[in-house]
């Protein structure tokens, strides 16, 4: 395997941001949700616009994986409002943090792990928090073995629904 490069995204790799996290949403969400509303939430989030504005966006980072020249995954790291349940200090969420499915046990999600745990001590972050999906088990695997820890639920609207999504945290 070419060697694995974990950087900046730039407003350059908004195409490539785009397709990768088109991507991975549907290889992490096809198998455990209509196939139907996952197209419709891939339509409306991982457009040009809404992935360009990650990049404008003040108090984040969006990281991007690259084997070679081959985009293999990404993160988000981001200040903004925290739910109730997180009471660790100066909380950062973790808003995003995909691999494609070839690259699964390769190294790739523990490397942006790292890279967004340094993203989020950059903007000041003590803490770091996430939502995840309750059926999406692999990445619940994921966040237990780094040490998140179950911190509440949050409101998430997918497919015209409201789930209640765990909510997790971890000291930096």
């Amino acid at each position: 395997m070419p060697e694995l490069l974990i950087r900046p995204a730039s407003p350059a790799d908004v195409e490539r941001l785009c397709a990768v996290a088109a991507r991975t949403f549907r290889e992490t969400y096809r198998p455990i949700s209509d196939p139907g509303e996952v197209e419709d939430y891939v339509r409306g989030a991982f457009t040009p616009e809404a992935v360009g504005a990650w990049l404008r966006e003040p108090d984040a980072h969006t990281l991007l994986a690259l084997v070679g020249s081959e985009a293999v995954g990404y993160a988000r790291v981001r200040r903004g409002a925290t739910p109730a349940g997180v009471d660790g200090p100066e909380p950062v969420e973790l808003v995003r943090l995909y691999v494609d499915a070839s690259m699964h046990g390769r190294g790739v999600g523990a490397a942006l792990m790292r890279a967004c745990m340094e993203s989020a001590r950059a903007l000041g972050a003590r803490t770091i928090w996430l939502g995840a999906y309750e059926e999406n088990r692999r990445a619940l695997a994921f966040y237990a073995d780094w040490g998140f820890v179950p911190a509440g639920t949050r409101a998430f609207e997918f497919g015209g629904r409201i789930y209640a999504d765990p909510v997790l945290q971890k000291a930096l």
